[in-house]
């Protein structure tokens, strides 16, 4: 097997050779994980197995993650450690048959080796992965002459994939695939910045040391009235509330931290609508929240644009 890729439909006969007749094209990628983090949670641990990479040609490739220190076949991570910029490489320049991959599912180890703990109860709690799948979105493998590594970051936003079972969560809780992103490094930003302290509760409905996020929203030049908080209309748990109008669903949400501080850690590069509120206290992933007010205070949104492989600082500043 070449580099120790696994063609499902057919083995990959050349990786990168110049074998008589093959007209394929080949590319090595490498692929991390990073996350954004979740209100109230001091671990999430998953266990990661491999990667499964179902190609616009009909073949599908499964790559083993790279083992751990202790020479495990798998990566147990706690997602919590690998925050903006951070990131934890599970596969490592690992040669793939260039195009567009229309779909990548994760595969993780089953049983108890995910897991929750909620600073709120004090309490450990199972995270289920249905099937021990995720399955997300499609990427562009595309060859490189000088033989580079195009990486990939498996984000996930927590805010919006981690979901409770049952009353606060004494049934466990499930990961999935809503708000799990695949994002292409070369084609990356991060934004990060200070949020002024007397915005923590200079709007409606909001207490000093709770609440306070920033969100991430695709495009420029949409009204106040469509910047919704966190929610899932596909989940089947869904109760069909929405807000009314047209609304656009954030890319991501950051918490502030007690210093001022947020960040955002792999955002495709683009035109994007940032901002502020004091009052998303438990932002629910799956439901609507009517209560929960973005921008708050209102004047805190504001256009933005990122560009690729750059960092950019933006600040939220009172203002009267």
């Amino acid at each position: 097997l070449c580099d120790g890729v696994l063609a499902v439909a057919t083995l990959l006969s050349a990786c990168g050779s110049d074998s008589s007749g093959d007209s394929t094209q080949y590319a090595k990628v490498s692929f991390s994980v990073s996350d954004a983090p979740v209100d109230s949670m001091s671990e999430v641990v998953v266990a990661f197995d491999k990667l499964e990479l179902k190609h616009e040609n009909g073949n599908s490739y499964i790559i083993d993650v790279d083992h751990d220190d202790e020479g495990n076949d798998y990566q147990q991570l706690d997602l919590l450690d690998y925050q903006g910029t951070d990131a934890a490489l599970i596969i490592t320049e690992h040669t793939l048959p260039a195009g567009v991959y229309k779909e990548m599912i994760v595969h993780t180890k089953p049983g108890d080796m995910n897991w929750v703990k909620d600073d709120d109860t004090s309490g450990e709690y199972d995270l289920k992965i249905p099937s021990n799948k995720l399955r997300l979105g499609g990427f562009e493998v595309t060859p490189e002459d000088d033989n580079t590594v195009q990486g990939f970051t498996i984000e996930f936003d927590l805010r919006q994939s981690l979901v409770e079972r049952g009353n606060a969560g004494k049934n466990g809780y499930n990961l999935k695939p809503h708000g799990v992103k695949i994002v292409d490094n070369r084609q990356a930003a991060s934004l990060w910045g200070k949020v002024d302290f007397a915005l923590f509760d200079a709007g409606e409905g909001c207490a000093y040391d709770t609440g306070n996020f920033v969100y991430l929203y695709p495009e420029h030049s949409l009204d106040d009235y469509q910047l919704a908080d966190n929610f899932d209309p596909l989940d089947e748990d869904f109760n069909g509330e929405i807000p009314v109008g047209e609304y656009v669903l954030p890319y991501a949400s950051a918490a502030v931290d007690e210093s001022g501080d947020y960040a955002f850690g792999y955002i495709p590069a683009g035109d994007y609508t940032v901002a502020f509120t004091c009052n998303a206290v438990d932002d629910d992933p799956i439901q609507y929240d009517s209560e929960i007010i973005i921008a708050n205070p209102e004047n805190q949104r504001f256009e933005i644009t990122l560009d690729k492989m750059q960092e950019k600082e933006f600040n939220f500043n009172f203002t009267l």
